[in-house]
């Protein structure tokens, strides 16, 4: 198929249009482009194709910087072309699954960095190969190095490529590497990584579990925080939902919060946020136990920080939302289209005030959003 490219969708395909086969989807193809490309699947209303040939490239379009792995949706794109298409993406999904016609967007933050930003990489082993998953979700694409990880993981990769442990490995299995400036790397065969690591962020010395997780982009990561102290100015009682290991509520405590109440579902992190917070001599509660466990009888909050996973906000946190939430509430996001469905939901109750998009994941499809939100007549 000729197929002109008219947009780029939130996952990284470029959409185009076909007589016979409706909206196309090309993952790697860009906004302006005309392409070659060849069916590989259809469904009544749309079929997905593979770029065979660009004939007519974007003026952003650019020979790749680094090797390319798997999930680097926008290697090909000019950076600043990158963010201002999520910029655009988030702002389309905003509008039509959050319903907010003209949202307030702030200007996107890019990243500091652009490769060898993430402190952690996982990759599978299949017997033969160590690498990322590829795109029919089965095979292992071996993978020497990862252009996004820090140096110091891929010198230990190079090394572990070369240990006859990873032979011993079984199949199916999972190579977890993490990195902090203090520990250096540390490496899980089979298993997370063990022990405690010591991060540096927001100005504050955490332990955190390796097996928990942590924030990926530390320069970005900065940013975003920022960010949030200066929405968090004057509230004094935070709860901290999804909490991790107290990150949110610590930085919260530094603008002034004096109690934070935190919920996790996973074990380490709650002990690390508990651990944490004696440690900075804060008055912190932290449970093990999901958001919805969020006791009934709650003293009075300033403000509520969310951070969920991608599927975002369960129908009972947002119902308890409205139903006694605070003043103010801070929601960071990793997955814009859940956050605009919670955004939504939470609008008979709630006005948005701001959201910002954060670069967290350069040269892939993915993005952090900062929204912040408070009560009708609440500023």
């Amino acid at each position: 198929m000729r197929l002109a490219i008219e947009d780029v969708a939130y996952g990284g395909d470029g959409v185009a249009r076909d007589p016979a086969c409706g909206v196309v989807f090309v993952p790697g193809a860009f906004v302006g482009e005309v392409v070659e490309a060849e069916c590989v699947s259809r469904r009544k209303r749309f079929a997905r194709a593979r770029l065979t040939r660009v004939l007519e490239p974007s003026p952003d379009r650019i020979a790749p910087e680094t090797a390319v792995v798997p999930g680097m949706a926008y290697a090909a794109l000019r950076y600043e072309a990158e963010v201002a298409l999520k910029q655009r993406q988030l702002r389309a999904l905003l509008a039509r699954i959050g319903r907010l016609a003209d949202p307030p967007l702030r200007d996107p933050v890019p990243s500091p960095l652009r490769d060898h930003y993430r402190n952690k990489l996982t990759l599978h082993w299949d017997g033969r190969a160590l690498g990322y998953v590829g795109e029919d979700n089965r095979t292992i694409l071996d993978t020497p190095h990862c252009p996004l990880s820090h140096p110091a993981i891929n010198e230990a990769l190079a090394a572990l490529r070369r240990d006859p442990a990873l032979r011993r490995l079984r199949p199916g299995a999972r190579v977890v590497l993490r990195h902090t400036a203090r520990d250096g790397v540390r490496l899980g065969l089979g298993a997370p990584p063990p022990g405690l690591l010591t991060e540096t962020l927001a100005g504050l010395s955490l332990t955190v579990a390796a097996d928990a997780f942590f924030q990926v982009n530390l320069p970005c990561a900065e940013l975003l925080l920022a960010d949030f102290r200066e929405a968090a100015q004057g509230a004094r009682t935070v709860f901290d939902l999804y909490c991790g290991c107290g990150l949110f509520g610590f930085v919260a405590a530094q603008a002034g919060a004096t109690r934070i109440l935190g919920l996790e579902t996973t074990p380490s992190a709650v002990r690390s946020a508990t651990r944490n917070a004696r440690a900075l001599g804060l008055r912190a509660d932290y449970r093990c136990a999901p958001a919805e466990a969020l006791p009934e009888a709650l003293p009075p909050a300033d403000l509520w920080v969310v951070d969920p996973p991608r599927a975002g906000l369960s129908e009972t946190v947002r119902a308890r939302l409205l139903r006694d939430g605070p003043p103010r509430l801070v929601y960071v996001s990793c997955a814009p289209d859940t956050l605009a469905r919670d955004l939504a939901a939470l609008a008979p109750a709630y006005a948005v005030r701001s959201l910002r998009l954060f670069d967290f994941f350069p040269r892939t499809p993915h993005f952090e959003t900062l929204a912040l939100i408070s009560r009708a007549g609440v500023c």
